[in-house]
């Protein structure tokens, strides 16, 4: 059930923070933006590194999970009116900046992908390893794991869980989810993991792992948002101004380099034409490699050996 109770044992550990503030450079002063605001780790260090050098920074936070926002507004509450929280999805950032009359920022992060809290809560649902009700929303926004697959037929199951699972065999999963679910013996996550089957002596992950993340990812249309932000980066960011992407696998990944690959380079003219004519100018450039966390962050959070890092800058 998704609603703000006891919000005192809400965690989140903080992906490739040094990498992060360092990409974002707070103690330059101006409006930041953490697109999830989770527990606020990230958020915390924006504005500490800003003070350390003498500096106040505005942040503005926004995330769909009201428990995120509860739990952050207490952890951020030292800082006072430097920052506001926003209940809303990332992907409404260039619109919720413009109504509001405020201006381009200086600073984007997004830790794309669920959090440490939403995992390890059993009643969100978004773990197999623990009993819960087919939920998985990370906001009131989103429809339940429960909803989509009444919604949706066995085609269009197999689609989601091939395209954002990677799953193998996503037909035959499909129909034994469907089947299931109609038959009134698929309420739980339990339930949908034993469908999924065991774990195999040579499979490198269990095979829920990836139907939930193909199940969540459509549920709450984490891609979508992803694809929106990054295309609206020439809204958001006021010249200079830079965005940290944090991506956990592959389609995130894909999402941000082909969005912001676009924006370096968006001329529309046909190859071989020697002046561009289509008048489309560069509207940000990328600031280094893709960085991943380094063996030591590794070993002491095992939840980041997938991160990596894209960081943009506007021209």
């Amino acid at each position: 059930m998704l609603g703000v109770g006891d919000v005192s044992g809400f965690h989140h550990i903080s992906v490739m923070a040094n990498e992060v503030i360092e990409a974002l450079e707070p103690w330059n002063g101006g409006v930041f933006v953490d697109g999830t605001l989770g527990g606020a780790g990230h958020s915390r260090l924006l504005l500490q590194a800003a003070a350390e050098r003498g500096v106040k920074i505005k942040l503005i936070g926004f995330d769909r999970d009201p428990e995120a926002l509860a739990a952050a507004a207490a952890r951020l509450e030292e800082f006072g009116d430097q920052v506001e929280l926003v209940q809303s999805n990332y992907r409404h950032l260039a619109d919720v900046l413009e109504a509001r009359q405020w201006p381009p920022v200086n600073g984007v992060l997004v830790d794309a992908g669920v959090s440490s809290h939403q995992l390890d809560t059993p009643e969100r649902g978004f773990s197999f390893q623990n009993d819960g009700p087919l939920d998985m929303r990370m906001g009131p926004d989103a429809q339940t794991v429960a909803e989509l697959i009444d919604r949706t037929d066995i085609k269009g199951l197999a689609t989601i869980l091939g395209r954002y699972g990677e799953v193998r065999g996503a037909g035959r999963m499909a129909r034994r989810i469907k089947e299931a679910r109609q038959a009134g013996q698929l309420e739980t996550t339990a339930q949908l993991a034993a469908l999924c089957g065991p774990r195999r002596h040579k499979e490198r992950i269990h095979p829920a792992t990836q139907v939930f993340q193909g199940l969540r990812i459509a549920a709450n249309d984490e891609l979508g948002g992803l694809e929106e932000l990054v295309g609206d980066l020439g809204r958001v960011l006021a010249p200079g101004g830079r965005a940290a992407f944090i991506s956990f696998h592959s389609l995130e990944d894909r999402i941000v380099k082909q969005g912001l690959r676009a924006l370096v380079n968006p001329c529309t003219c046909p190859p071989g034409l020697p002046i561009c004519a289509c008048g489309k100018a560069p509207e940000i450039k990328t600031l280094g490699k893709m960085i991943r966390p380094s063996q030591a962050e590794v070993d002491a959070n095992p939840r980041s050996r997938s991160a990596k890092l894209r960081v943009a800058e506007r021209l």
